[in-house]
């Protein structure tokens, strides 16, 4: 799961480093660079069964959504197991997600509230959301 999620935020940092511009997130989120580089991500991670996908929520969170390609059996798992799960997954990640905060900045001009990542299952259901907030 952490390498999974690894993969996808390494790919996200070289996508925001490489923009160019002062779009809103909203704008950048919705750009031909970002729709390139999401592709190119989903390609190169094709063996994590999942999908990624860029939006924003306001004026200040960047929102990476990770959607499972097969549905996940969660049948009988509690929220509290699902919450413990992923939050385990994530924590090691920390460290990582602060450069993206910076290089957000600089590709659109906005400070980040946080970055909000979701699992998303294949039946489109929310598994999990965890705000990274900005550290700065």
């Amino acid at each position: 799961m952490k390498k999974k999620l690894l993969i996808l935020v390494a790919a996200m940092m070289l996508v925001l480093a490489a923009c160019g511009g002062k779009p809103t997130l909203a704008e950048w989120v919705e750009s031909e660079d970002v729709t390139t580089a999401e592709d190119t991500i989903n390609a190169t991670s094709a063996s994590t069964g999942m999908r990624a996908e860029f939006s924003a929520e306001g004026e200040d969170i960047l929102v990476f959504s990770c959607t499972y390609l097969e549905q996940l059996p969660l049948d009988g798992t509690s929220q509290e197991d699902i919450e413990t799960y992923f939050s385990s997954a994530l924590s090691g990640i920390t460290s990582t997600m602060d450069p993206m905060f910076t290089a957000c900045e600089q590709a659109t001009g906005v400070k980040l509230q946080c970055i909000r990542v979701k699992y998303i299952n294949a039946d489109g259901s929310e598994v999990y959301s965890y705000d990274f907030a900005n550290p700065n």
